[in-house]
């Protein structure tokens, strides 16, 4: 039986780092995303990461196990989904040489993370169990070791239900935009001039031949729609109306 569970994860600081930086500067992404999220669950329940992996050609174990699972996610505490970023400098001395690297950190990220989950099925027990038990097998963290994080606010969601025709409605999580989404004349007129619109392409998965990022396009917003025509995979929860992806 297909299960929704929430939480909520925090830390002081974060780095989701992209890929298409040079070497001296790293920029992160504003959004936690899919892969990275899939991560942190391998770390809580014991699956071996990319640094565990004997043979180098095979994806890790956590995502092997988990990449068919759903996912939402909600940026948390910003209004507008939008954290504050500060750029640090450090020196890295290799070789004797010492260079100046300049890496972009969030500052006191936090996420509403929506999992959907099968209770028939053992692993997916795990994650459940540990999650509701504060228990990691491995420290998860924000994209770097020194970057702990912690959770809080396990709910397991009573109503779950997929939206298949819905008006005047909210998404409280980040939209996955499929070739279809619109924003142009989906909204209300009434609320127009307070609406935000946050957008950002994001990793969902890996290829695994070139073992690289695959991508989509997002947006965060409390913009009203008229209808979920255009809007794939929503669902209402106890918390409202989610993207799962």
């Amino acid at each position: 039986m297909k299960k929704l569970i929430s939480f909520t994860i925090k830390s002081e600081f974060g780095m989701f780092k992209k890929p298409d930086i040079n070497d001296k500067i790293f920029i992160t992404y504003n959004t936690i995303h899919k892969p990275y999220i899939l991560g942190i669950l391998g770390a809580i329940v014991g699956y071996d990461g990319y640094a565990q992996r004997n043979d180098k050609n095979k994806i890790a174990e956590y995502y092997d196990k988990l990449q068919n699972i759903g996912v939402a996610i909600a940026p948390y505490g910003k209004k507008n989904g939008l954290f504050q970023k500060e750029f640090i400098v450090f020196n890295n001395t290799t070789n004797g040489t010492t260079s100046n690297i300049t890496e972009q950190t969030i500052i006191n990220p936090a996420y509403r993370i929506y999992i959907e989950l099968d209770e028939k099925n053992k692993e997916h027990r795990k994650i459940i169990n540990n999650l509701q038990n504060n228990k990691a097998v491995y420290l998860p963290y924000m994209g770097k070791n020194e970057f702990s994080l912690w959770w809080e606010d396990f709910h397991i969601h009573e109503k779950f239900e997929k939206i298949e025709k819905k008006e005047k409605f909210e998404v409280k999580s980040i939209i996955k935009k499929g070739e279809s989404f619109i924003l142009k004349g989906t909204g209300y007129k009434e609320r127009t001039t307070n609406y935000f619109y946050l957008f950002e392409r994001l990793p969902i998965g890996f290829d695994d031949e070139l073992k690289q990022y695959i991508y989509a396009d997002f947006v965060f917003t409390n913009h009203i729609f008229k209808t979920n025509n255009g809007l794939n995979n929503l669902y209402e929860c106890d918390e409202g109306i989610i993207c799962l992806f």
